[in-house]
């Protein structure tokens, strides 16, 4: 998000990012991404909560500065949240908000709370001091939107890396994100852009050990994000920034129900997750919009649920998601076209608390993994599930032994994210789903013979035609005494 110092400059952010050629930088965007991930493509992904073997743990971390071996933090920025008020005001008489009626309203802990700050100004160091005090992570979006020439190796640098290293926070700093977007002042030189962040990874490195160096473009234009991509070795976590709007260029006629909010994290995912551990810096859904002036709680539904549901399944190297949990329309009416916030709608801030509800989605920093010793090797060690790691979704296997009973889940899409799923065991179906959040369920393996069977996974669209379909082979053994037959949700 494009910001300066202070409310009032948040509102160039909303004028420029969504509207004028954003439509067409969005074609051209789903147009560069990989055959892997590319949108329409209608899938259907058989999972099994179980807890992961050390390879599969080994393979899911790259063991950067805070980065959990297994799970995904929830951050968030609530600052702009109209219905919070506990407000909290920093040195330099900047508002935020108390993070703990936020996590009241939504049902659990964040991790991450993060904030704008303008560069030239200095640290709100109390309010970081405070927020580490918590056990958040604090996450910091620095923005040089006086243009680069103003980072340089100076007095005001070292003494923000030296105010990072006093607050003894553990701190995210994402410099200048949006490199790729013609909205910021910032995007028009990848060479000097690589320099200067360069140069702030290396203040930092030098003064604040205690901050991870955060690169993060926007999700589209695509084309360019490699250009400012400025090395592994100055990159501790890769970020990205994406939204799901109604309606582009706040036209009736630029519609946008069917964007996959996966397809709009691939491209970066698929690109830079072998190497780091990715975060979603800013996700938001609309469920107001001045363009058609009608509340769609069922849109957000539908985005916040398939994304959520994703990430642990798609993308296990997601280790961290901030919402955007802000009203657009009252801090920035005269610009604005959405809101995004979470607490002032009661289906959205009901569907947002059952996504993060898993214990997947982690409230409060972990220790950092020490590697795992010989995950690599195909030893027995290796391949046996980890005891301190909880069970989670994980890829249903050919040959996948299930006994009693058994938590089956799935990812689909047909290709839209409007999907029902049915799960069938032997050609006869046992479950039934329409919304993501159902998606889930228990079935016990005791309920038919021991042995060799089929389980198979349906994805069906909105006119109940066939769009992707996955069957496996599974090994089932006997349930326990006094188990009975049952396929249900959670």
């Amino acid at each position: 998000m494009r910001v300066t110092n202070d409310k009032a400059q948040l509102q160039s952010f909303f004028l420029g990012k969504r509207s004028g050629a954003l439509a067409a930088l969005l074609l051209l965007a789903l147009a560069a991404l990989p055959s892997g991930a590319r949108p329409h493509r209608a899938q259907a992904i058989l999972y099994v909560t179980r807890r992961p073997t050390a390879a599969e743990v080994a393979h899911r971390q790259t063991h950067a500065k805070y980065e959990p071996a297994v799970g995904c933090y929830l951050g968030a920025y609530i600052d702009y949240d109209p219905i919070l008020r506990h407000r909290f005001r920093d040195q330099d008489r900047i508002t935020h908000q108390d993070p703990t009626p936020f996590e009241q309203l939504v049902g659990k802990p964040h991790a991450m709370y993060f904030f704008y700050l303008g560069y030239g100004r200095p640290l709100p160091l109390d309010w970081v001091r405070w927020l580490g005090s918590q056990n958040k992570f604090v996450h910091i979006a620095l923005e040089p939107n006086n243009g680069l020439s103003r980072v340089k190796d100076d007095a005001y640098l070292r003494k923000l890396a030296d105010d990072m290293a006093r607050s003894n926070a553990r701190i995210f700093l994402r410099f200048a994100s949006e490199m790729n977007g013609f909205w910021t002042n910032y995007h028009n030189d990848p060479a000097e852009y690589r320099r200067k962040f360069r140069l702030v990874h290396d203040i930092m490195r030098r003064r604040a050990p205690n901050v991870a160096m955060v690169w993060c473009p926007y999700m589209i234009p695509t084309w360019g994000i490699p250009n400012y991509y400025p090395g592994d070795d100055a990159v501790d976590w890769v970020g990205v920034n994406l939204y799901n709007v109604t309606y582009h260029d706040n036209k009736l006629s630029e519609h946008c129900e069917n964007e996959h909010p996966c397809d709009l994290l691939s491209y970066v995912y698929n690109r830079y997750s072998a190497r780091k551990p990715i975060m979603v810096c800013e996700y938001g859904v609309t469920h107001y919009s001045l363009c058609d002036g009608r509340p769609r709680p069922d849109f957000a539904l539908r985005k916040i649920l398939t994304l959520y549901e994703a990430l642990p399944r798609l993308f296990p190297r997601v280790k961290c998601i901030n919402y955007f949990d802000g009203d657009t329309l009252r801090f920035a009416a005269d610009r604005a076209t959405n809101d995004y916030c979470i607490t002032d709608d009661p289906v959205v801030a009901a569907t947002y608390r059952y996504a993060i509800a898993s214990p997947y989605f982690l409230s409060a920093p972990l220790p950092e993994a020490p590697p795992i010793r010989n995950a690599h090797s195909p030893t027995p060690d290796a391949q046996r599930p980890t005891p301190n790691i909880l069970p989670i979704p994980m890829p249903m296997r050919e040959g996948e032994r299930l006994r009693g009973q058994v938590r089956l889940s799935c990812f689909a899409r047909t290709p839209s994210d409007v999907v029902t799923v049915r799960y069938k065991v032997d050609g006869y179906r046992i479950y039934t789903a329409k919304t993501p959040d159902l998606w889930e369920c228990l079935w016990d393996a005791g309920s038919v013979r021991p042995g060799r069977h089929t389980l198979t996974l349906e994805a069906l669209r909105p006119d109940g035609r066939l769009a992707a379909s996955q069957t496996l082979h599974v090994l089932t053994s006997q349930s326990r005494p006094g188990r009975q037959s049952s396929a249900k949700l959670r």
